[in-house]
Protein backbone atom coordinates (compact mmCIF):
# COMPACT_ATOMS: atom_id res chain seq x y z
CA UNK A 1 0.00 0.00 0.00
CA UNK A 2 0.99 3.61 -0.56
CA UNK A 3 1.44 5.90 2.45
CA UNK A 4 -0.70 9.04 2.33
CA UNK A 5 -1.21 12.03 4.60
CA UNK A 6 -4.68 13.58 4.98
CA UNK A 7 -4.93 17.36 5.09
CA UNK A 8 -7.86 18.29 7.31
CA UNK A 9 -8.58 16.54 10.60
CA UNK A 10 -12.29 17.39 10.78
CA UNK A 11 -15.32 15.33 9.91
CA UNK A 12 -14.48 15.03 6.22
CA UNK A 13 -10.91 14.06 7.06
CA UNK A 14 -12.07 11.30 9.39
CA UNK A 15 -14.46 10.04 6.72
CA UNK A 16 -11.64 10.03 4.16
CA UNK A 17 -9.44 8.04 6.53
CA UNK A 18 -12.15 5.39 6.74
CA UNK A 19 -12.57 5.30 2.95
CA UNK A 20 -8.83 4.86 2.46
CA UNK A 21 -8.57 2.10 5.05
CA UNK A 22 -11.47 0.19 3.54
CA UNK A 23 -10.18 0.72 0.00
CA UNK A 24 -6.83 -0.90 0.90
CA UNK A 25 -4.91 0.95 -1.76
CA UNK A 26 -3.56 3.76 0.41
CA UNK A 27 -2.39 3.63 4.03
CA UNK A 28 -3.19 6.87 5.91
CA UNK A 29 -0.28 7.70 8.18
CA UNK A 30 -1.03 11.16 9.61
CA UNK A 31 -3.21 14.26 9.54
CA UNK A 32 -2.20 17.82 8.83
CA UNK A 33 -4.44 20.64 10.05
CA UNK A 34 -4.17 24.42 10.28
CA UNK A 35 -5.71 24.49 13.78
CA UNK A 36 -2.78 24.72 16.22
CA UNK A 37 -4.98 23.30 19.00
CA UNK A 38 -5.09 19.97 17.14
CA UNK A 39 -1.33 19.57 16.82
CA UNK A 40 -0.21 16.39 18.56
CA UNK A 41 -3.73 15.00 18.96
CA UNK A 42 -4.51 11.41 18.11
CA UNK A 43 -7.60 11.23 15.88
CA UNK A 44 -8.85 7.81 14.82
CA UNK A 45 -5.38 6.41 15.43
CA UNK A 46 -3.51 9.08 13.43
CA UNK A 47 -1.41 11.91 14.82
CA UNK A 48 -2.01 15.51 13.76
CA UNK A 49 1.56 16.50 12.93
CA UNK A 50 0.93 20.20 12.35
CA UNK A 51 -0.05 22.46 9.49
CA UNK A 52 0.88 22.50 5.81
CA UNK A 53 4.42 23.59 6.66
CA UNK A 54 5.09 19.96 7.57
CA UNK A 55 4.36 18.75 4.04
CA UNK A 56 7.85 19.33 2.67
CA UNK A 57 9.44 17.49 5.57
CA UNK A 58 7.05 14.58 5.06
CA UNK A 59 8.01 14.36 1.41
CA UNK A 60 11.70 14.30 2.31
CA UNK A 61 10.83 11.51 4.74
CA UNK A 62 9.37 9.43 1.94
CA UNK A 63 5.66 10.27 2.12
CA UNK A 64 4.85 11.46 -1.37
CA UNK A 65 1.04 11.30 -1.50
CA UNK A 66 -1.63 13.48 0.11
CA UNK A 67 -5.36 14.02 -0.02
CA UNK A 68 -7.05 17.29 0.93
CA UNK A 69 -10.20 16.64 2.97
CA UNK A 70 -11.49 20.18 3.48
CA UNK A 71 -15.10 21.10 2.78
CA UNK A 72 -14.57 24.63 1.51
CA UNK A 73 -14.14 24.30 -2.24
CA UNK A 74 -11.73 27.18 -2.73
CA UNK A 75 -9.50 26.12 0.13
CA UNK A 76 -9.41 22.51 -1.03
CA UNK A 77 -8.12 23.48 -4.46
CA UNK A 78 -5.66 26.06 -3.13
CA UNK A 79 -4.04 23.59 -0.75
CA UNK A 80 -3.99 20.86 -3.41
CA UNK A 81 -2.04 23.16 -5.71
CA UNK A 82 0.39 24.10 -2.96
CA UNK A 83 1.07 20.42 -2.34
CA UNK A 84 1.68 19.78 -6.02
CA UNK A 85 4.24 22.60 -6.06
CA UNK A 86 6.04 20.77 -3.26
CA UNK A 87 6.23 17.67 -5.46
CA UNK A 88 3.52 15.76 -3.63
CA UNK A 89 1.15 13.56 -5.63
CA UNK A 90 -2.57 13.98 -4.95
CA UNK A 91 -4.50 10.82 -4.14
CA UNK A 92 -8.21 10.02 -4.44
CA UNK A 93 -10.50 8.28 -1.96
CA UNK A 94 -13.22 6.12 -3.54
CA UNK A 95 -15.13 3.90 -1.14
CA UNK A 96 -15.33 0.23 -2.17
CA UNK A 97 -19.11 0.37 -1.70
CA UNK A 98 -19.47 3.26 -4.16
CA UNK A 99 -20.98 2.28 -7.51
CA UNK A 100 -19.02 3.74 -10.42
CA UNK A 101 -20.10 2.81 -13.95
CA UNK A 102 -17.43 1.54 -16.31
CA UNK A 103 -18.25 4.34 -18.76
CA UNK A 104 -18.00 7.06 -16.09
CA UNK A 105 -14.94 9.31 -16.05
CA UNK A 106 -13.37 10.35 -12.77
CA UNK A 107 -10.90 13.20 -12.47
CA UNK A 108 -7.87 13.29 -10.15
CA UNK A 109 -8.03 14.04 -6.43
CA UNK A 110 -11.67 13.20 -5.77
CA UNK A 111 -13.56 11.90 -2.75
CA UNK A 112 -16.46 9.49 -3.35
CA UNK A 113 -18.24 8.16 -0.29
CA UNK A 114 -20.01 4.89 0.52
CA UNK A 115 -23.16 4.07 -1.44
CA UNK A 116 -22.58 7.00 -3.79
CA UNK A 117 -23.67 6.16 -7.33
CA UNK A 118 -21.88 7.45 -10.43
CA UNK A 119 -23.90 6.29 -13.43
CA UNK A 120 -23.09 5.68 -17.09
CA UNK A 121 -21.27 8.40 -19.01
CA UNK A 122 -21.18 10.71 -16.01
CA UNK A 123 -18.08 12.85 -15.49
CA UNK A 124 -16.68 13.95 -12.16
CA UNK A 125 -14.06 16.70 -12.27
CA UNK A 126 -10.86 17.15 -10.30
CA UNK A 127 -11.06 17.98 -6.58
CA UNK A 128 -14.79 17.13 -6.46
CA UNK A 129 -16.49 15.55 -3.45
CA UNK A 130 -19.44 13.17 -3.81
CA UNK A 131 -20.58 12.21 -0.33
CA UNK A 132 -22.33 9.10 0.98
CA UNK A 133 -25.49 8.11 -0.84
CA UNK A 134 -25.35 10.86 -3.45
CA UNK A 135 -26.67 9.95 -6.90
CA UNK A 136 -24.93 11.23 -10.03
CA UNK A 137 -27.14 9.94 -12.82
CA UNK A 138 -26.36 9.23 -16.47
CA UNK A 139 -24.59 11.94 -18.48
CA UNK A 140 -24.13 14.24 -15.50
CA UNK A 141 -21.16 16.61 -15.54
CA UNK A 142 -19.75 17.45 -12.11
CA UNK A 143 -17.28 20.31 -12.39
CA UNK A 144 -13.95 21.02 -10.78
CA UNK A 145 -14.17 21.24 -6.97
CA UNK A 146 -17.94 20.78 -6.86
CA UNK A 147 -19.33 19.36 -3.62
CA UNK A 148 -22.32 17.01 -3.39
CA UNK A 149 -23.48 16.47 0.18
CA UNK A 150 -24.96 13.14 1.36
CA UNK A 151 -28.10 11.96 -0.45
CA UNK A 152 -27.98 14.72 -3.06
CA UNK A 153 -29.84 13.38 -6.10
CA UNK A 154 -29.15 14.52 -9.63
CA UNK A 155 -31.35 13.23 -12.45
CA UNK A 156 -29.99 12.52 -15.93
CA UNK A 157 -28.17 15.14 -17.94
CA UNK A 158 -27.56 17.56 -15.05
CA UNK A 159 -24.52 19.84 -15.05
CA UNK A 160 -23.02 21.09 -11.80
CA UNK A 161 -20.43 23.70 -12.69
CA UNK A 162 -17.10 24.34 -10.99
CA UNK A 163 -17.16 25.16 -7.25
CA UNK A 164 -20.93 24.67 -6.95
CA UNK A 165 -22.37 22.96 -3.87
CA UNK A 166 -25.46 20.75 -3.65
CA UNK A 167 -26.75 20.46 -0.09
CA UNK A 168 -27.80 17.34 1.75
CA UNK A 169 -30.93 15.74 0.31
CA UNK A 170 -31.32 18.31 -2.47
CA UNK A 171 -32.68 17.19 -5.86
CA UNK A 172 -32.15 18.46 -9.41
CA UNK A 173 -34.53 17.39 -12.20
CA UNK A 174 -33.19 16.27 -15.60
CA UNK A 175 -31.06 18.49 -17.83
CA UNK A 176 -30.80 21.45 -15.48
CA UNK A 177 -27.61 23.41 -14.84
CA UNK A 178 -26.31 24.59 -11.48
CA UNK A 179 -24.01 27.53 -12.21
CA UNK A 180 -20.43 28.07 -11.16
CA UNK A 181 -20.10 28.69 -7.44
CA UNK A 182 -23.83 28.36 -6.78
CA UNK A 183 -25.18 26.90 -3.55
CA UNK A 184 -28.28 24.69 -3.45
CA UNK A 185 -29.57 24.57 0.10
CA UNK A 186 -30.36 21.24 1.81
CA UNK A 187 -33.64 19.69 0.73
CA UNK A 188 -34.20 22.06 -2.18
CA UNK A 189 -35.78 20.80 -5.41
CA UNK A 190 -34.22 22.45 -8.46
CA UNK A 191 -36.57 22.60 -11.47
CA UNK A 192 -34.90 25.51 -13.30
CA UNK A 193 -31.31 26.43 -14.06
CA UNK A 194 -29.47 28.02 -11.12
CA UNK A 195 -27.45 31.15 -12.04
CA UNK A 196 -23.75 31.29 -11.27
CA UNK A 197 -23.11 32.40 -7.70
CA UNK A 198 -26.76 32.20 -6.66
CA UNK A 199 -28.03 30.66 -3.43
CA UNK A 200 -31.31 28.78 -3.86
CA UNK A 201 -33.62 27.04 -1.41
CA UNK A 202 -37.13 25.65 -1.11
CA UNK A 203 -39.54 23.47 -3.08
CA UNK A 204 -39.34 24.40 -5.86
CA UNK A 205 -35.98 26.09 -5.38
CA UNK A 206 -35.96 29.86 -5.69
CA UNK A 207 -33.10 32.34 -5.59
CA UNK A 208 -32.44 33.38 -2.04
CA UNK A 209 -29.94 36.09 -2.87
CA UNK A 210 -28.72 36.74 -6.41
CA UNK A 211 -25.21 37.70 -5.39
CA UNK A 212 -21.92 35.80 -5.65
CA UNK A 213 -21.63 33.26 -2.86
CA UNK A 214 -18.47 32.51 -0.88
CA UNK A 215 -18.02 29.36 -2.92
CA UNK A 216 -16.88 31.28 -6.02
CA UNK A 217 -13.08 31.35 -6.26
CA UNK A 218 -11.41 34.72 -6.04
CA UNK A 219 -9.21 33.94 -9.02
CA UNK A 220 -10.21 32.20 -12.26
CA UNK A 221 -9.57 28.49 -12.33
CA UNK A 222 -8.87 26.62 -15.54
CA UNK A 223 -11.73 24.42 -16.68
CA UNK A 224 -11.63 21.36 -18.82
CA UNK A 225 -9.47 19.29 -16.50
CA UNK A 226 -8.56 16.10 -18.27
CA UNK A 227 -10.71 13.25 -17.05
CA UNK A 228 -9.57 9.68 -16.82
CA UNK A 229 -11.80 6.68 -17.32
CA UNK A 230 -12.66 4.73 -14.17
CA UNK A 231 -11.08 1.32 -13.93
Amino acid sequence: MVDVVIVGAGGLGRAVRDVLVQGRRYRPVAFLDSDPAKKGLQIDGLTVLGDLNCAGELRRGGIRHALVAIGDNRTRVRIARELELLGITLASAIHPLASVALTAAIGPHVIIGPRATICVHARVGAHAVVCAGAIVEHDNVIGTAAFLYPAARLAGGVTVEDYATIGIGACVIPYRRVGRGALVRPGAVVIADVPAGAVVSGVPARVEKPVPSRFIPEVPVAVGVELVAHR
